[in-house]
């Protein structure tokens, strides 16, 4: 094989060497560019994409604030809602939050549990505060509260069961996650965790 041969074969194989280092390092890169998944490895039910809730004015005894104020603080929310009584659903939810957020470790102080709530009896939210703290417990307008809750409907739930639901809110107002009444707190709590490690 003459030299001009050899050199052409050297040239093509280094070339050919080349293509694959390439292809080694950005086929991984491609590949997660391309790829979208059909399914996400959750326990709840996840929303996609993630609305940012509207505002809602709240009312706490005489104090009055909004819900976007969360968001200003950087909590994550946990949140129960009840339009009308709580029922024993509801108040599973309000323990399974409070639980869920003890259950966070380092990330306790970024964590909030919220009930929001438009036609109990005083006596009976202020009950629940006193049961259930730390349980930021807010008051709204029944007619608000109910367009506001237009956000959290599931298509593939009934509405009547979405009220005994709990949901979790990232810092920047978005709606991620909800669970009903009886979900496992151990398979909540993994959810919770991959969150809260991708948003900080």
């Amino acid at each position: 094989m003459n030299k001009e041969a050899l050199s052409k074969k050297t040239l093509f194989w280094n070339r050919v060497q080349l293509i694959a280092i390439f292809v080694v390092f950005l086929a991984p890169i491609a590949g997660a560019f391309l790829y979208k998944p059909t399914q996400f490895n959750n326990y709840g039910d996840l929303y996609t994409p993630a609305p940012e809730l509207s505002d809602l004015q709240l009312q706490s005894g005489d104090k009055t604030k909004n819900f976007s104020d969360y968001k200003k603080q950087g909590l994550w929310t946990f949140l129960v809602v009840a339009t009308d009584s709580c029922s024993k659903e509801c108040e599973q939810s309000i323990l399974n939050a409070r639980q869920l957020r003890a259950m966070q470790g380092k990330y306790l102080d970024k964590l909030r549990s919220v009930f929001i709530y438009s036609d109990l009896p005083e006596s009976v939210a202020a009950d629940l505060k006193e049961k259930y703290q730390p349980l930021d417990v807010q008051r709204a307008d029944p007619q608000e509260l109910s367009a506001w809750l237009s956000q959290f409907t599931l298509a593939d739930r009934p509405f009547a069961e979405q009220g005994s639901r709990f949901y979790v809110i990232d810092s920047r107002g978005l709606l991620m996650l909800s669970y009903p009444s009886d979900a496992d707190p151990n398979r909540v709590k993994k959810d919770l965790s991959r969150l809260l490690k991708s948003r900080r």
